[in-house]
Protein backbone atom coordinates (compact mmCIF):
# COMPACT_ATOMS: atom_id res chain seq x y z
CA UNK A 1 0.00 0.00 0.00
CA UNK A 2 1.39 3.58 -0.82
CA UNK A 3 2.11 5.47 1.88
CA UNK A 4 -0.83 8.27 2.65
CA UNK A 5 1.86 11.01 2.25
CA UNK A 6 2.70 10.08 -0.83
CA UNK A 7 -0.78 10.51 -2.02
CA UNK A 8 -1.03 13.88 -1.37
CA UNK A 9 2.01 14.77 -3.64
CA UNK A 10 1.68 15.87 -7.15
CA UNK A 11 4.80 14.24 -8.49
CA UNK A 12 5.29 9.92 -8.66
CA UNK A 13 8.21 8.73 -7.29
CA UNK A 14 7.21 5.00 -7.66
CA UNK A 15 9.97 4.56 -10.47
CA UNK A 16 12.62 5.00 -7.27
CA UNK A 17 10.79 2.48 -5.07
CA UNK A 18 6.92 1.28 -5.10
CA UNK A 19 6.71 2.59 -1.70
CA UNK A 20 8.59 4.41 0.97
CA UNK A 21 10.45 1.49 3.21
CA UNK A 22 8.14 -1.18 1.42
CA UNK A 23 10.63 -4.59 0.53
CA UNK A 24 12.08 -3.40 -2.41
CA UNK A 25 13.34 -0.14 -0.87
CA UNK A 26 14.83 -1.94 2.05
CA UNK A 27 16.30 -4.41 -0.36
CA UNK A 28 17.93 -2.16 -2.14
CA UNK A 29 19.34 0.04 0.63
CA UNK A 30 20.52 -2.92 2.90
CA UNK A 31 22.57 -4.06 -0.28
CA UNK A 32 24.13 -0.82 -1.02
CA UNK A 33 25.07 -1.02 2.96
CA UNK A 34 26.58 -4.67 2.74
CA UNK A 35 28.36 -3.32 -0.38
CA UNK A 36 29.96 -0.22 0.64
CA UNK A 37 31.26 -2.51 3.60
CA UNK A 38 32.81 -4.63 1.18
CA UNK A 39 34.58 -2.04 -0.79
CA UNK A 40 35.66 -0.59 1.94
CA UNK A 41 37.44 -3.88 3.78
CA UNK A 42 38.87 -4.38 -0.05
CA UNK A 43 40.53 -0.98 -0.36
CA UNK A 44 41.84 -0.55 3.04
CA UNK A 45 44.59 -2.92 2.45
CA UNK A 46 45.93 -1.50 -0.88
CA UNK A 47 49.03 0.68 -0.85
CA UNK A 48 49.17 4.28 -2.37
CA UNK A 49 48.94 3.60 -6.07
CA UNK A 50 51.67 2.12 -7.88
CA UNK A 51 52.91 0.41 -11.07
CA UNK A 52 52.15 -2.97 -9.06
CA UNK A 53 48.46 -2.18 -7.98
CA UNK A 54 47.11 -0.54 -10.70
CA UNK A 55 44.34 -3.14 -11.56
CA UNK A 56 43.21 -3.76 -8.08
CA UNK A 57 42.88 0.40 -7.73
CA UNK A 58 40.68 -0.05 -11.04
CA UNK A 59 38.47 -2.23 -9.68
CA UNK A 60 38.01 0.04 -6.79
CA UNK A 61 37.71 3.17 -8.68
CA UNK A 62 34.65 1.65 -10.88
CA UNK A 63 33.31 0.02 -8.34
CA UNK A 64 32.98 3.12 -6.06
CA UNK A 65 31.10 4.76 -9.46
CA UNK A 66 28.32 2.35 -9.34
CA UNK A 67 28.14 2.58 -5.50
CA UNK A 68 27.70 6.37 -6.45
CA UNK A 69 24.88 6.04 -8.47
CA UNK A 70 23.30 3.58 -5.92
CA UNK A 71 23.78 6.14 -3.29
CA UNK A 72 21.85 8.99 -5.33
CA UNK A 73 18.67 6.95 -6.26
CA UNK A 74 18.66 6.38 -2.61
CA UNK A 75 19.22 9.74 -1.69
CA UNK A 76 17.75 11.72 -4.42
CA UNK A 77 14.16 9.74 -3.21
CA UNK A 78 14.58 10.56 0.57
CA UNK A 79 15.48 13.79 -0.25
CA UNK A 80 11.80 14.36 -2.58
CA UNK A 81 10.10 12.57 0.70
CA UNK A 82 11.66 15.35 3.43
CA UNK A 83 10.62 18.13 1.02
CA UNK A 84 7.14 17.36 0.08
CA UNK A 85 6.07 16.42 3.74
CA UNK A 86 8.87 18.00 6.30
CA UNK A 87 6.64 17.02 9.18
CA UNK A 88 7.00 13.21 8.36
CA UNK A 89 9.12 11.60 11.29
CA UNK A 90 9.39 8.40 9.40
CA UNK A 91 11.19 10.56 6.71
CA UNK A 92 13.28 12.45 8.48
CA UNK A 93 14.60 9.35 10.62
CA UNK A 94 15.34 7.87 6.90
CA UNK A 95 17.26 11.05 5.89
CA UNK A 96 19.15 10.42 8.45
CA UNK A 97 20.12 6.62 8.32
CA UNK A 98 20.93 8.14 4.94
CA UNK A 99 23.71 10.30 6.75
CA UNK A 100 25.21 7.28 8.07
CA UNK A 101 25.36 5.79 4.65
CA UNK A 102 26.64 8.55 3.00
CA UNK A 103 29.64 8.97 5.56
CA UNK A 104 30.70 5.34 4.66
CA UNK A 105 30.89 6.42 0.87
CA UNK A 106 33.02 9.42 2.66
CA UNK A 107 35.25 6.83 4.54
CA UNK A 108 35.54 5.06 0.82
CA UNK A 109 36.56 8.45 -0.75
CA UNK A 110 39.14 8.57 1.87
CA UNK A 111 40.83 5.85 0.55
CA UNK A 112 40.54 7.08 -3.15
CA UNK A 113 42.25 9.83 -1.98
CA UNK A 114 44.72 8.04 -0.42
CA UNK A 115 45.34 5.67 -3.54
CA UNK A 116 46.35 9.41 -5.44
CA UNK A 117 48.00 11.57 -2.75
CA UNK A 118 51.78 12.71 -3.59
CA UNK A 119 51.40 9.85 -6.37
CA UNK A 120 54.06 10.50 -9.00
CA UNK A 121 52.62 12.02 -12.48
CA UNK A 122 54.29 8.57 -14.71
CA UNK A 123 51.97 5.99 -12.59
CA UNK A 124 48.99 8.46 -12.63
CA UNK A 125 49.16 9.36 -16.03
CA UNK A 126 49.25 5.33 -17.35
CA UNK A 127 46.45 5.13 -14.42
CA UNK A 128 43.86 7.65 -16.08
CA UNK A 129 44.90 5.90 -19.61
CA UNK A 130 43.75 2.95 -18.97
CA UNK A 131 40.81 2.20 -21.35
CA UNK A 132 38.42 1.62 -18.63
CA UNK A 133 38.51 5.19 -17.18
CA UNK A 134 37.98 6.79 -20.45
CA UNK A 135 34.94 9.71 -20.31
CA UNK A 136 35.95 9.43 -16.46
CA UNK A 137 39.69 10.76 -16.66
CA UNK A 138 38.35 14.43 -15.80
CA UNK A 139 36.68 13.35 -12.51
CA UNK A 140 40.04 11.31 -11.59
CA UNK A 141 41.91 13.88 -12.00
CA UNK A 142 39.71 16.26 -10.16
CA UNK A 143 39.79 13.30 -6.88
CA UNK A 144 43.93 13.75 -6.99
CA UNK A 145 43.34 17.48 -6.40
CA UNK A 146 41.22 16.95 -3.83
CA UNK A 147 43.68 14.46 -2.12
CA UNK A 148 46.04 17.14 -1.27
CA UNK A 149 43.71 18.13 1.09
CA UNK A 150 43.32 15.74 3.15
CA UNK A 151 43.96 14.70 6.79
CA UNK A 152 45.60 11.22 7.53
CA UNK A 153 43.50 8.25 6.95
CA UNK A 154 42.36 7.62 10.15
CA UNK A 155 41.27 11.62 10.61
CA UNK A 156 39.42 11.43 8.23
CA UNK A 157 37.20 8.65 8.88
CA UNK A 158 36.97 9.99 12.00
CA UNK A 159 35.53 13.69 10.21
CA UNK A 160 33.28 11.39 8.64
CA UNK A 161 31.64 9.81 11.12
CA UNK A 162 31.41 12.74 13.39
CA UNK A 163 29.68 14.50 10.44
CA UNK A 164 26.54 12.18 10.87
CA UNK A 165 25.57 13.81 14.22
CA UNK A 166 27.63 16.80 13.71
CA UNK A 167 27.51 19.21 10.48
CA UNK A 168 24.76 17.15 8.75
CA UNK A 169 22.68 17.12 11.37
CA UNK A 170 22.55 20.76 11.79
CA UNK A 171 21.40 20.92 8.11
CA UNK A 172 18.74 18.62 8.77
CA UNK A 173 17.65 20.40 11.77
CA UNK A 174 17.67 23.53 9.59
CA UNK A 175 15.20 22.11 6.93
CA UNK A 176 13.24 20.51 9.72
CA UNK A 177 12.55 23.95 10.88
CA UNK A 178 11.79 25.65 7.94
CA UNK A 179 9.64 23.27 6.79
CA UNK A 180 7.11 23.49 9.92
CA UNK A 181 7.99 27.55 9.98
CA UNK A 182 4.68 29.33 9.40
CA UNK A 183 3.95 33.47 10.19
CA UNK A 184 0.56 35.42 10.31
CA UNK A 185 -0.63 36.82 7.72
CA UNK A 186 -2.77 40.00 7.60
CA UNK A 187 -4.21 40.42 4.09
CA UNK A 188 -5.71 44.06 2.90
CA UNK A 189 -9.38 43.09 3.52
CA UNK A 190 -8.50 41.85 6.98
CA UNK A 191 -8.33 38.49 6.57
CA UNK A 192 -6.09 36.78 8.92
CA UNK A 193 -4.18 33.10 8.41
CA UNK A 194 -1.45 30.86 9.40
CA UNK A 195 0.58 30.83 6.12
CA UNK A 196 3.33 28.00 5.70
CA UNK A 197 7.18 29.55 5.01
CA UNK A 198 7.45 28.07 1.61
CA UNK A 199 4.61 29.74 0.31
CA UNK A 200 5.75 33.28 1.33
CA UNK A 201 8.22 33.80 -1.94
CA UNK A 202 4.77 33.55 -3.94
CA UNK A 203 3.29 36.07 -1.65
CA UNK A 204 6.04 38.16 -2.24
CA UNK A 205 5.38 37.89 -6.17
CA UNK A 206 1.79 38.92 -5.85
CA UNK A 207 0.37 42.24 -7.57
CA UNK A 208 -0.65 43.71 -4.51
CA UNK A 209 2.10 45.65 -2.67
CA UNK A 210 0.16 45.25 1.04
CA UNK A 211 0.22 41.50 0.30
CA UNK A 212 3.49 41.51 -0.30
CA UNK A 213 4.75 43.79 2.49
CA UNK A 214 2.47 41.68 5.00
CA UNK A 215 4.05 38.45 3.89
CA UNK A 216 7.39 40.29 4.53
CA UNK A 217 6.74 41.37 7.48
CA UNK A 218 5.28 38.48 8.75
CA UNK A 219 7.96 36.35 7.87
CA UNK A 220 10.57 38.07 9.41
CA UNK A 221 8.72 37.84 12.35
CA UNK A 222 8.39 34.22 12.29
CA UNK A 223 12.02 33.94 11.82
CA UNK A 224 12.86 35.95 14.70
CA UNK A 225 11.32 33.55 16.81
CA UNK A 226 13.81 30.94 16.01
CA UNK A 227 16.46 33.14 14.95
CA UNK A 228 18.70 31.70 17.63
CA UNK A 229 18.75 28.10 16.39
CA UNK A 230 18.76 29.05 13.20
CA UNK A 231 22.05 31.32 14.17
CA UNK A 232 23.49 27.87 15.95
CA UNK A 233 22.97 25.74 12.79
CA UNK A 234 24.58 27.98 10.89
CA UNK A 235 27.78 28.48 13.06
CA UNK A 236 27.78 24.70 13.49
CA UNK A 237 28.28 24.43 9.67
CA UNK A 238 30.74 27.15 8.68
CA UNK A 239 32.54 26.22 11.94
CA UNK A 240 33.04 22.79 11.30
CA UNK A 241 33.95 23.18 7.91
CA UNK A 242 36.42 26.20 8.71
CA UNK A 243 37.98 23.69 11.76
CA UNK A 244 38.45 21.01 8.45
CA UNK A 245 39.51 23.26 6.01
CA UNK A 246 42.47 24.29 8.78
CA UNK A 247 43.89 20.54 9.38
CA UNK A 248 43.47 19.63 5.85
CA UNK A 249 45.75 22.56 4.81
CA UNK A 250 43.06 24.63 2.88
CA UNK A 251 44.74 28.40 3.17
CA UNK A 252 42.01 30.30 2.54
CA UNK A 253 38.49 29.73 3.23
CA UNK A 254 37.21 30.12 -0.58
CA UNK A 255 39.52 27.85 -1.84
CA UNK A 256 37.37 24.51 -1.72
CA UNK A 257 34.38 26.82 -3.10
CA UNK A 258 36.99 27.90 -5.89
CA UNK A 259 37.76 24.17 -6.40
CA UNK A 260 34.36 23.49 -6.77
CA UNK A 261 33.03 25.75 -9.06
CA UNK A 262 36.15 25.38 -11.14
CA UNK A 263 37.39 28.74 -11.06
CA UNK A 264 40.71 30.60 -9.80
CA UNK A 265 40.47 34.05 -7.28
CA UNK A 266 41.81 35.78 -10.08
CA UNK A 267 38.61 34.48 -12.18
CA UNK A 268 36.12 35.14 -9.05
CA UNK A 269 37.86 38.44 -8.91
CA UNK A 270 37.51 39.73 -12.34
CA UNK A 271 33.97 38.97 -12.08
CA UNK A 272 33.19 40.87 -9.08
CA UNK A 273 34.88 43.68 -10.60
CA UNK A 274 32.73 43.65 -13.91
CA UNK A 275 29.62 43.55 -11.68
CA UNK A 276 31.14 46.48 -9.79
CA UNK A 277 31.62 48.31 -13.11
CA UNK A 278 28.51 47.70 -14.44
CA UNK A 279 26.19 48.51 -11.65
CA UNK A 280 24.44 51.75 -13.10
CA UNK A 281 22.44 49.37 -15.32
CA UNK A 282 21.13 47.77 -12.75
CA UNK A 283 20.42 50.48 -10.49
CA UNK A 284 18.59 52.07 -13.60
CA UNK A 285 16.53 49.13 -14.08
CA UNK A 286 15.19 49.08 -10.35
CA UNK A 287 14.49 52.94 -10.93
CA UNK A 288 12.73 52.66 -14.15
CA UNK A 289 10.31 49.74 -12.28
CA UNK A 290 10.03 51.95 -8.57
CA UNK A 291 7.99 54.41 -11.62
CA UNK A 292 6.29 51.59 -13.06
CA UNK A 293 4.77 50.66 -9.81
CA UNK A 294 4.28 54.46 -8.95
CA UNK A 295 6.55 54.01 -6.17
CA UNK A 296 9.87 56.62 -5.13
CA UNK A 297 12.15 53.85 -4.52
CA UNK A 298 11.96 49.86 -4.36
CA UNK A 299 11.29 47.99 -0.69
CA UNK A 300 13.07 44.25 -0.62
CA UNK A 301 9.81 43.04 -0.88
CA UNK A 302 8.80 44.95 -4.45
CA UNK A 303 12.30 43.27 -6.16
CA UNK A 304 9.68 40.32 -7.14
CA UNK A 305 7.02 41.84 -7.83
CA UNK A 306 5.02 41.94 -11.61
CA UNK A 307 4.85 44.76 -13.49
CA UNK A 308 1.19 46.46 -13.66
CA UNK A 309 0.29 44.85 -17.07
CA UNK A 310 -3.37 45.05 -18.59
CA UNK A 311 -5.08 41.89 -17.62
CA UNK A 312 -2.85 41.08 -15.01
CA UNK A 313 -3.50 37.35 -13.12
CA UNK A 314 -2.59 34.65 -11.69
CA UNK A 315 -1.52 31.77 -13.95
CA UNK A 316 -3.09 28.39 -13.26
CA UNK A 317 -0.98 25.69 -12.98
CA UNK A 318 -2.46 23.53 -16.41
CA UNK A 319 -2.01 27.33 -18.73
CA UNK A 320 1.01 28.19 -17.27
CA UNK A 321 2.26 24.23 -18.51
CA UNK A 322 1.22 25.03 -21.94
CA UNK A 323 2.54 28.41 -21.76
CA UNK A 324 6.49 26.94 -20.67
CA UNK A 325 6.40 23.73 -23.05
CA UNK A 326 4.91 26.63 -26.39
CA UNK A 327 7.96 28.49 -25.31
CA UNK A 328 10.40 25.82 -25.23
CA UNK A 329 8.90 24.73 -28.65
CA UNK A 330 9.55 28.00 -30.23
CA UNK A 331 13.26 28.22 -29.51
CA UNK A 332 14.25 24.68 -28.63
CA UNK A 333 11.71 21.67 -29.43
CA UNK A 334 13.67 18.97 -28.29
CA UNK A 335 13.24 20.45 -24.92
CA UNK A 336 9.50 20.94 -25.12
CA UNK A 337 9.83 17.16 -26.03
CA UNK A 338 11.48 16.05 -22.64
CA UNK A 339 9.49 19.14 -20.47
CA UNK A 340 6.11 17.43 -22.02
CA UNK A 341 7.51 13.60 -20.62
CA UNK A 342 8.16 15.62 -17.16
CA UNK A 343 4.21 16.26 -17.37
CA UNK A 344 3.17 13.56 -18.19
CA UNK A 345 5.59 11.64 -15.95
CA UNK A 346 4.63 13.47 -13.36
CA UNK A 347 8.16 14.43 -12.28
CA UNK A 348 7.25 17.87 -11.21
CA UNK A 349 6.30 18.97 -7.32
CA UNK A 350 4.22 21.81 -7.78
CA UNK A 351 1.51 22.44 -4.97
CA UNK A 352 1.79 25.54 -2.40
CA UNK A 353 0.45 23.65 0.51
CA UNK A 354 1.79 23.35 4.05
CA UNK A 355 4.43 21.25 5.59
CA UNK A 356 7.24 21.67 2.51
CA UNK A 357 10.11 22.49 2.84
CA UNK A 358 10.44 26.34 1.23
CA UNK A 359 12.71 26.85 -1.86
CA UNK A 360 12.91 25.06 -4.59
CA UNK A 361 15.45 22.33 -6.61
CA UNK A 362 16.01 20.08 -9.13
CA UNK A 363 17.53 16.36 -8.25
CA UNK A 364 17.70 13.34 -9.90
CA UNK A 365 19.17 9.58 -9.93
CA UNK A 366 22.28 8.34 -11.71
CA UNK A 367 20.47 5.05 -11.53
CA UNK A 368 17.74 5.60 -13.41
CA UNK A 369 19.16 8.78 -15.35
CA UNK A 370 15.35 10.64 -14.18
CA UNK A 371 15.05 13.97 -12.61
CA UNK A 372 12.13 15.50 -10.41
CA UNK A 373 11.60 19.02 -10.07
CA UNK A 374 10.47 20.36 -6.41
CA UNK A 375 8.63 23.79 -6.75
CA UNK A 376 6.82 25.81 -3.53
Amino acid sequence: MTNESETRMNWDLSSYFPQFDGPEMRQFRDALRRDLAAIQEEAAPLAPLNAGNAAEWEKVFLRSEHLAARLSHLESYIGCLCAADSRNEAYQKAEAEMARMGAEFEKLEVDLFRALKGVEDEIFSAFVSREAFEGIRYYVERLRQRAAWTMSREQERLAAELGVDGLNAWGRLYDTLSGKLEFDMEYPDGRRARVPMSQRRSLLENVERPVRRAAFEGGNAAWATVEDVAAAALNGIAGTRLTLNRHRGVNHFLEVALFQSAITQKCLAAMFEAIGANLALPRRMLRLKAEALGLDRMAWYDLAAPLPLPQQEKIPWERGKTLVKASFARAYPALADYVQRMFDRRWIEWEPRAGKRPGGFCTGSLLTKESRIFMT
